[in-house]
């Protein structure tokens, strides 16, 4: 038996992000209008994030079945992305799906009220744009090793705390807590995701 979301759900889910799908990588438009006035058509589906029957992608036994029926179990995706994160659960897991959903509810709330930023945008100038939400606020610097580093020092290196400066699709300027001078990192080197732990931005700087 599975633990399907109410209908009241599924509507809460995508209001929740603009009706935007939730993957950063597509971010689709997922409802729109039909040639009958009266109607409009959808491409979305919240998706569980923790499968709804035993044996589903990310199936956690340890949830009641209202714990998998509830909103906090559901993320807001086009159909394309929906099929493709039940189908690669290694790499699209319970801690990623969490965090999309809690970077995209963000920028739905910051967005309420503003143009909407222009779709022709390169991937520099859309974290530039979505890092200057954070200036003047705390985010999280992790360094990423890549290439020989990683075999010495793992993937994830040191993490800490810094304010975010300034921002745009060359640089990114933070200053840490007890640091003399701030920093530029090029955002060539910069990913970013959201550290669940802390509530708040992550900037991913990647070394060799």
């Amino acid at each position: 038996m599975r633990d399907d979301f109410s209908e009241e759900v599924k509507r809460n889910i995508a209001a929740r992000v603009g009706n935007i799908c939730s993957n950063p990588d597509c971010h689709a438009l997922t409802s729109g209008p039909r040639e009958d006035p009266t109607k409009s058509l959808n491409v979305g589906v919240a998706a569980h994030i923790t499968s709804a029957a035993p044996g589903g992608p990310r199936y956690n036994p340890a949830l009641t079945g209202d714990e998998r029926r509830r909103a906090e179990n559901a993320i807001w995706l086009c159909q394309s992305c929906a099929k493709l994160v039940d189908n690669d659960v290694s790499r699209f897991t319970e801690k990623l799906l969490q965090a999309w959903k809690t970077v995209n509810e963000y920028q739905a709330l910051a967005a309420i009220g503003k143009s909407r930023a222009t779709v022709s945008e390169s991937d520099a100038q859309r974290k530039a744009r979505e890092i200057l939400n954070w200036k003047g606020q705390r985010v999280m610097l992790v360094q990423i090793n890549t290439g020989k580093a990683v075999h010495v020092l793992g993937l994830r290196g040191s993490c800490s705390a810094v304010r975010v400066l300034d921002s745009s699709e060359f640089y990114v300027k933070v200053i840490g807590d007890g640091w003399s001078q701030s920093r530029s990192i090029p955002m060539a080197n910069i990913e970013i995701g959201f550290d669940d732990k802390q509530g708040c931005l992550e900037l991913q700087e990647r070394n060799s």
